[in-house]
């Protein structure tokens, strides 16, 4: 049976530059997911979770206090995984597709999604990971701390942003921002986060109405109820 596969990059050391340089890649591969991948192996060795392909273990571990460790070391793993695939060489760029019709239905423009991003990643405090899902018919932009990942909570995974600082510290020194205006700019790979969406939804929602949205406000402050 498969247990944990070995991690692989998509893409050579080098390929993202200028974006990301070799030896912030190199470093982080080789170093700090080779860290988690080697500790989640170490952990499950001779246990009933040896042989569970990764995001399995994910879910076998999520809620179990005394597996915690588990967890955190093969999540990290599997974060990473996700990360890495969620770049390409030449990406960037405002989202095209179907995912760039959720978006503008979800937030209005992808201005505003670009924002809310930003805003959240420089809102996380310490070491996690951003996250753009889908759950319960939307985009969802979504913040977690240190190894923890959505997918144990009913998310569907379409793109993935390493926070840790680490990700960025060779390149940016402790400018997160500009870490993440890199990636939205130069790295994110739009075309991963629309296969990820096609297996979940078939169509995109209708985009948001403000006319509607007016008549419900004026539906509610005629009524006496508090405008959203």
């Amino acid at each position: 049976m498969p247990g944990i596969a070995y991690p692989e990059l998509p893409y050579d050391f080098a390929e993202l530059e200028p974006a990301m340089s070799r030896d912030a890649l190199w470093f982080h591969f080789s170093q700090h997911q080779r860290g988690c991948f080697d500790r989640a192996m170490a952990l499950v060795q001779g246990t009933e979770f040896e042989h569970l392909a990764l995001e399995d273990l994910l879910r076998a571990t999520a809620r179990a206090p005394k597996h915690r460790a588990v967890f955190c070391h093969a999540a990290g793993s599997w974060n990473h995984n996700f990360f890495w695939k969620s770049m390409r060489p030449g990406g960037g760029g405002e989202a095209r597709g179907l995912i760039a019709e959720c978006i503008r239905a979800r937030f209005g423009s992808y201005a505003d999604f670009a924002r809310e991003v930003k805003d959240k990643a420089a809102r996380l405090f310490g070491n996690g990971w951003l996250w753009v899902t889908w759950k319960a018919g939307a985009i969802r932009i979504v913040a977690t701390a240190n190894a923890d990942t959505p997918i144990v909570r009913g998310h569907v995974a379409l793109l993935a942003l390493d926070l840790w600082e680490h990700a960025y510290y060779l390149d940016h020194q402790n400018r997160r921002t500009a870490y993440v205006t890199t990636f939205l700019e130069e790295l994110v790979d739009w075309d991963f986060a629309n296969r990820n969406l096609a297996g979940v939804i078939e169509a995109p929602p209708a985009p948001r109405s403000r006319r509607g949205r007016d008549a419900r406000v004026a539906r509610g402050t005629a009524s006496g109820s508090r405008a959203p």
